[in-house]
């Protein structure tokens, strides 16, 4: 299967490849986390890293997927989706069924406005919009 969960011990040998797809989704907000916080996530369990692997192609996609736990379902959160494989239909439903492997009842992602028609294209819904104040 293309789509391969990396363990943190094989971070050494897929982090030279899959860091700059991530790092375009980082750019797109500084302020939420650093390349290197993504990393550390990785290493730590607290964020899971899947790759996208195209056969006879290489790693075209990389997602930084998280899980949030409330009382009603548990969430796989893709917090990062990077690089042109990741976004594909038949690779967002290789995803979701990763998620819901994994235990999540619900899947969802946090994108700019300008994807939103991409992703209802996919199945997904909107159903929140994210309000932020530092405090």
């Amino acid at each position: 299967m293309p789509l391969y969960q990396v363990h943190p011990r094989e971070l050494p040998v897929v982090w030279p490849l899959a860091a700059p797809l991530l790092q375009k989704c980082v750019d797109v907000d500084p302020d939420f986390m650093t390349i290197e916080q993504v990393e550390f996530a990785v290493r730590t369990g607290k964020m899971f890293l899947l790759i996208w692997d195209e056969p006879d192609v290489g790693i075209t996609g990389a997602a930084g997927v998280e899980f949030i736990d409330y009382p009603q379902y548990r969430v796989g959160h893709g917090a990062l989706l990077g690089g042109k494989g990741i976004v594909k239909p038949h690779v967002l439903q290789e995803l979701i069924a990763w998620m819901k492997a994994n235990g999540a009842t619900v899947a969802q992602c946090w994108c700019k406005d300008e994807l939103v028609p991409m992703y209802k294209k996919m199945g997904m819904e909107e159903t929140h919009h994210v309000m932020r104040m530092k405090i």
